[in-house]
Parts: structure tokens; sequence; C-alpha cells
């Protein structure tokens, strides 16, 4: 049997550990790995770049191995014991260090062969009632045929609100930031659109590592920050309902879909029987501008938030079949009013950046516009805020979010748009790639479900909704693999 695993971030690696801790790694098959990049197993995300960039989760939520979830705990106790294992929020270079040195030895094995190519374009093969697949790659060199596939293509591109792309000066995608940003220097006036991760990501680069003598401007329509990441919560057993068991006896109770109304109910249940009180965190932790959040947090304890954010985490592990019970009004419904509030407290922020965010602002070394309007790109680009007040600035860096619109993928992603493009997948109401649920399996316009033809990854976020990080990805291979993938 063949195998090939399209794409080798995080996704692709955790894919590849599934098969090699279910044992199917060690029966008569054969993987092909494909991708270009020169840092096997890392992505964009983990790859070479600045220390001064953090994951946002403690390292317990980071293991690439599914059946050890303190895997990446326990080697950064052994090879940075500077740091603890448990709490801290290290660089992200780290936790590449660490997949590298977890996933190599697996690419060496005996049945697995590592191309280090761009795939162009994959073709399904249909002979009776087998299905197989064929690639192709830059250089026209075809591969296979496989029995099954794995597609793990990446994250998708950044926004462009602004029509600024293409520009001179303006930095569309910033990763990795020591090659994109290496020639700002000291005296350049600094614009960075949106307040999120990305945005403390590069504050924290700039401020740390370019000495500017201007301050640096952050510009966005969303005047509030996360809530930041405390330390873990360390009690009692929490009292958590929304299992997988729970989920099938309620989605059997209603012919597969589970009412919003029914899974809120039973998360306020869950959370009067853990003693917390959601209205007086949110009275006090809720969206607030930068210095608000700053004295919010720091210079004392939150036990309480520690444990709402533990209890975030379970509920994260089962947001994916969570999501895909609910209807579509229910689903547009739970956007509407219940999103917001939910990625504030599951997207946590580190301490630290926000911090130096803050006494940069002190120092007046960064000014928050929390109302941009529009930019105009002249010699330089002047930015107006709705207050009537205009700004200059020399070069714009985008730090705007995702764009899951599969209509803009183009020359960022030419294999998923050849794909859209042809068939092959269909994108899902226009926000991401249609798999089927909880297989994770590609539906394609021709064949309907592809048989052992898989999609993981960012791009199923409207499906494996909440699946942006380590540990989701990881439960996700395993499941396929152990669950649907035929031996």
């Amino acid at each position: 049997m063949k195998i090939a695993i399209v794409g080798f971030g995080v996704s692709g690696a955790a894919l590849l550990m599934a098969l090699k801790t279910s044992g199917k790694l060690e029966e008569d098959l054969q993987v092909d790995i494909f991708d270009p990049n020169d840092e096997p197993a890392v992505g964009l995300a983990y790859g070479e770049d600045s220390p001064h960039l953090l994951v946002n989760a403690f390292p317990t939520a980071m293991s690439l191995n599914p059946e050890d979830k303190f895997e990446f705990s326990k080697w950064l106790a052994d090879h940075y014991p500077e740091y603890d294992a448990k709490v801290d929020l290290v660089p992200r270079t780290i936790f590449g260090e660490y997949a590298k040195e977890r996933i190599t030895p697996l690419l060496n094995e005996e049945n697995v062969t590592y191309y280090q190519t761009e795939i162009v374009d994959t073709d399904v093969l249909k002979e009776n009632t087998s299905t197989s697949y064929q690639l192709k790659d830059a250089e026209a060199t075809q591969y296979g045929s496989y029995d099954s596939l794995f597609l793990a293509l990446g994250t998708p591109p950044y926004q462009d609100f602004y029509q600024l792309r293409g520009l001179k000066n303006y930095i569309h995608h910033p990763y990795p930031v020591i090659e994109k940003l290496k020639d700002i220097h000291p005296n350049t006036r600094v614009a960075i659109i949106g307040s999120g991760l990305t945005a403390f990501d590069l504050v924290n680069y700039l401020s740390h590592e370019k000495d500017l003598q201007q301050p640096i401007g952050i510009f966005t329509i969303v005047p509030h920050f996360n809530s930041l990441r405390v330390p873990p919560y360390q009690g009692s057993a929490l009292e958590y309902s929304l299992d997988k068991d729970w989920i099938e006896k309620e989605a059997q109770k209603n012919e597969g879909n589970i009412p919003l109304n029914r899974m809120i109910k039973t998360i306020d249940q869950d959370l009067k029987a853990n003693h917390i009180d959601l209205t007086a965190i949110r009275e006090e932790y809720d969206p607030t501008h930068l210095e608000g959040t700053y004295h919010t947090y720091f210079g004392q304890d939150h036990p309480e938030l520690a444990k709402l954010q533990a209890y975030i985490g379970l509920l994260s592990g089962h947001l994916g079949d969570l999501y895909m019970t609910l209807s579509k009004k229910d689903q547009a419904r739970y956007h509407t009013e219940y999103a917001e509030m939910f990625s504030h407290y599951q997207v946590r922020l580190a301490p630290d950046a926000v911090a130096n965010m803050y006494q940069l602002m002190t120092q007046e070394q960064l000014f928050i516009v929390p109302d941009l309007m529009e930019i105009d790109p002249q010699e330089q680009f002047i930015l107006k805020s709705a207050s009537g007040k205009s700004y200059q600035a020399d070069v714009v860096i985008n730090a705007s979010g995702f764009d899951f619109n599969t209509d803009r993928i183009g020359e960022d992603n030419p294999l998923l748009a050849k794909l859209l493009d042809k068939g092959m997948l269909l994108d899902k109401d226009k926000r991401g790639i249609l798999v089927t649920w909880p297989e994770s399996q590609v539906i394609s316009q021709k064949y309907g479900p592809l048989d052992q033809c898989f999609y993981i990854g960012p791009w199923l976020a409207n499906t494996h909704y909440g699946n942006n990080n380590v540990n989701a990805l990881v439960q996700k291979a395993d499941e396929i693999v152990r669950n649907y993938l035929k031996v």
C-alpha cells in the first residue's frame, strides 16, 4: 500500500507521527512525503525566525505525540531547563527544534521517502470500484499512484482590507520576520495593521531588534485586545460534560443535530458545578483597551480566570464535533451571539508581549489608533482615522489575520487553487474547504466523497472549528489515521 502526504508543516508531521504511534507505519506500506520547504515538520509558524516570537499555548498543550501529551514539556525541561516546562510561553523556534528532532528520525525509516519538491497537481484515478491518486510536481515529474492521499496544504493568506498588496514598502505577510523586516532601519516610521497575535509578534520583534527612533503605530478597527494567558489552573479535576459520549447521545436524540440552546444550557450547568461565575469574570476581563488590559492582569492573581481557561481547554478538544452537530441556523447564531466572546477567552495573548507593548506606549514609543478608516498610498502611506486624524508611515506591515475566502487564494497556494478550480476540492460557503465529518474526507465535484483522500489543517476552520493550534491538529491526525485510514 502507498500513502502520500502533501505538505509537511505541523499538520503533515502530526500525520506521520500518528502513523508511527498507531503502529500502521510498521505495516506493509510506503509513505511518500512532499514539501518544497527547507525545514521539514515546522511550517512557517515554527521555522527559523526571531526568538522574540512566542507560542501562545503552554508546553503541556503542544506535544506532537498523541500518546504522550507531556512529551514536549519533558523535552523542554531536558533541553532548556531555564524555562518552566509547565507554564512558560517559549519562543516558537524552540518548538520547531523539538518538532524537527522528533520527526526527522521518522523520515529516515526505510518505508518513508521525503521529496523536497512542490506538487502542482493531483489527479483522481478511477478503475471499477477502486480509487487511487497521482501527483505531479513543478518539473512535471509524476508520482504514484497512491492508495491513500493526505492533503495538508498550509495556512490561508492574510487579509488585504485596504488593497495594498504589491505596493512598495507594504509587507503583506510578515513571516519570517528576520527576512521580511530585515530592511527596516531605525528612522523608519512603521504602521502595523491589526491588533491580534501577529501585531504583538511584530512589536516584540521591532522593539527588541530594530532600535526604532520613531514610535510604532498600531492601526485597527477593533479597539480592544484579547485576554491574557494566566498561569494554569492547579485545582481539582473540573466537571466537564460535553465529551464524545455526550455528543453522540445528544445527536441521536435530535436526529443528528444538537440545538445550540442545549449546548449552552449544559455549559452553564458545568460552570455552576465548577463554581465558575462567568458574569463576574466577564465584568472584570471582557475586552478593553491596552491600558485597561494591562492593569487588569498585572500585579494580581487570577484563579477564577485560570479555572475558566482550563474549562475552555477541555471544551476546545471537542469544538469540531460540537460545531458540526449544529444546524446551519444555529451555526449562524453562534457566530452572531457567541463566537466573539468565546474567541476572546480562547485565543490568549502572551503576558510578556502585552507588558512590552504597554511599556512602549507609556514611553511614547508606540501609539494605537482604534478607528482606522482608509490608507492612501502616496510617496508615504497616509493612514486616516474616523476621528479625522491622519498619520504618515514609511512602511506598512499587515497583521490583519487570515482570509478564508477560497476565491482569493491565487498565487499564495497554487495547488489548492488548482484543485478547487478543477473540482477535486469544494469550498464550504467560500470560507474554507468542504470535507466530511468526522472523517475529514475530501469531497469532489465529480465523485463526491473521495475514498481514502483526507484533508487536515487550518483551511478546515469552517468545519474543524477552532483547529488553529497544535493540540487540535495532533488529535485530528490521530483520529483519522486510527479510525478511517484503511491499511
